[in-house]
């Protein structure tokens, strides 16, 4: 039974303050390539999965020594370079109080358009939403102390105590602002039996959540499979995949059995919740497009779920896919969040080589982690017999400025279409005192291939 108490990671992780190295400039380039320029248009898997289309797949994204990005210098994967146009903007600091804190948070985020704005998750324990406002720029500083700090544009205030019906769910998984409304997506973080069905609230201020009205428990259709980060699907892409918005999630948390072995995408129509009748119907319809359920024999990769030596690079126990994006005028489903174990393997509640006994599965070696991303081809995902035979076209290794070595995670994300730009929750990255633990938002443009 993994540690009941999250605080300050819910996910067991490798030791979240690695020893620094001592020479806090690395070698820019640790495993040079023969040929310095990359091939653009990588050789296609001669005999792909059905599902799944032409690959680009580079081993130095997977590498075991990558470049550690810095504010100023980003180390961008080749697989991420190949298949879009990305820019690092710089970062800001969340800091907020009210009803929580920012420190320990779970950090799910959500962008609202109107108010250039993003809401954020607070501590794991109070399951609180806060308002922050998007800086005009952003900081490249090396120090968080420097780092400019977003206004507070609502305090935290207690979202998943606010309902008619359903269980008490205590971990927030999606955030979607929709037509002034907030919709919230949750979980049971240690749902011992895999059973909970309850997962979505509508709170239709979004503009003043603590006098907001609100409903909810609904039950989003999918459960585990499918309540976690929501989005908008591009208008180019929303016939062929056969609706407007998509929520999705992935092995996140513990009793893996219940989730997706692999991120997920369904279709629902978030208006469904906002005019439904909790007390007449609390079903909201979905239609998975890609999913890989493993209580049905379905995961992405064959074993992945197994503590061993041997982990694919595709997905594995400690692979977390904590959110997923649709980038425009592209047919790429992107996932964002972290992996680890594929260089030294994996164990349950092992002693580690730094001497720390894990409370759950890690990796063997405690360094042996890192960000992660992953690439699905759209026409793959629509296209399929079945949700689950899609496969990604490519994945690797994300060094972001401020993750030392990975140790600091992706837990969460959200993306403003109009302006291209993708913001991340990096765990633990915004501290500056001795007790103080938040996150940072670090801040990219992601968009077509030019």
């Amino acid at each position: 039974t993994p540690d009941p108490d999250p605080t300050p990671d819910p996910d067991p992780t490798p030791d979240p303050d690695p020893t620094p190295d001592p020479d806090p400039t690395p070698d820019p380039d640790p495993t040079p390539d023969p040929d310095p320029t990359p091939d653009p248009d990588p050789t296609p898997d001669p005999d792909p999965t059905p599902g799944q289309g032409p690959q680009l797949l580079f081993d130095e994204d997977i590498a075991r020594d990558i470049r550690q990005s810095l504010p100023t210098d980003v180390n961008v994967p080749m697989g991420l370079e190949a298949s879009l146009d990305l820019e690092y903007l710089g970062a800001f600091r969340v800091v907020a109080r009210g009803e929580s804190t920012s420190s320990y948070a779970a950090g799910a985020l959500g962008y609202n358009s109107t108010n250039n704005s993003l809401y954020m998750a607070g501590h794991s324990h109070d399951n609180a939403i806060a308002e922050f406002q998007v800086p005009d720029s952003f900081s490249k500083e090396e120090s968080a102390l420097n780092i400019i700090q977003a206004n507070v544009l609502q305090s935290y205030t207690t979202i998943l105590d606010k309902k008619e019906v359903g269980k008490d769910t205590d971990k927030i998984t999606g955030i979607l602002y929709y037509k002034d409304n907030l919709i919230v997506n949750s979980e049971i973080w240690y749902d011992g039996n895999g059973t909970n069905v309850d997962n979505l609230q509508v709170f239709t201020n979004a503009h003043d959540l603590r006098s907001s009205a609100h409903k909810g428990l609904f039950q989003l259709e999918g459960a585990a499979l499918s309540a976690g980060y929501m989005g908008e699907i591009p208008e180019s892409l929303q016939q062929k995949l056969g609706g407007k918005f998509f929520t999705g999630w992935a092995s996140n948390y513990g009793i893996t059995s219940r989730y997706s072995q692999g991120p997920s995408l369904h279709i629902f129509d978030p208006q469904d919740a906002i005019d439904a009748d909790v007390n007449v119907d609390v079903g909201i319809e979905t239609t998975a497009k890609m999913v890989f359920p493993f209580r049905d024999g379905h995961p992405m990769v064959v074993g992945g779920d197994a503590y061993k030596m041997d982990i694919s690079p595709m997905w594995g126990p400690l692979s977390r896919g904590f959110y997923g994006f649709i980038i425009p005028n592209t047919e790429i489903f992107m996932v964002v969040g972290s992996n680890g174990g594929i260089h030294s393997g994996i164990g349950y509640k092992i002693t580690q080589d730094s001497g720390r006994v894990c409370g759950g599965p890690c990796s063997y070696e405690a360094d042996d982690r890192y960000n992660y991303f992953w690439l699905f081809n759209i026409n793959d995902i629509a296209e399929a017999d079945e949700p689950w035979l899609a496969r990604p076209i490519s994945y690797g290794k994300w060094s972001h400025p401020y993750d030392s070595d990975g140790s600091k995670r992706i837990i969460g994300g959200a993306y403003d279409a109009e302006n291209e730009r993708l913001f991340l929750t990096l765990t633990s990255a915004g501290k500056v005192g001795a007790y103080d633990n938040p996150p940072l938002i670090i801040t990219y443009k992601v968009s077509s291939k030019q």
